[in-house]
């Protein structure tokens, strides 16, 4: 795993990389990264990622829009998901989840977590 980067990025790719050990390690204190009324597709991504053997995971992309910050995680195992999530830092300076979704699907499952469609998306 790479060493994160000191500077202003430093503490949500620290918080993003956590939170993605912690789904690989299929540790329920995952869901402590969730902001509260957080918007998850589908509702119950956390407890389905939990339930699944991953291997590893990478963060293959990044955004900043103010001070929001949107990390793309890659979930490695039999089936292989790229999560996307926004993350903003709380008033103490923690860093929460306010929304995800899954954004690419290989492998796995039926019935297993696909990417969300929206009205008028092609």
């Amino acid at each position: 795993m790479k060493e994160v980067r000191q500077g202003a990025g430093a503490g949500p790719e620290l918080a993003a990389r956590s939170h993605a050990e912690r789904i690989v390690g299929r540790d329920a204190r995952a869901h402590e990264d969730l902001a509260r009324g957080a918007e998850i597709i589908p509702p119950d991504l956390v407890e389905w990622l939990l339930s699944h053997p991953f291997t590893g995971f990478e963060l293959v992309a990044r955004a900043r829009i103010g001070a929001h910050h949107i990390f793309k995680t890659k979930f490695v195992g039999p089936t292989t998901l790229v999560v996307q999530a926004r993350w903003v830092a709380d008033p103490d300076g923690s860093w929460r989840i306010h929304d995800a979704e899954v954004t690419r699907t290989e492998g796995g499952p039926v019935g297993g977590p696909r990417p969300a469609h929206r009205p008028g998306e092609v």
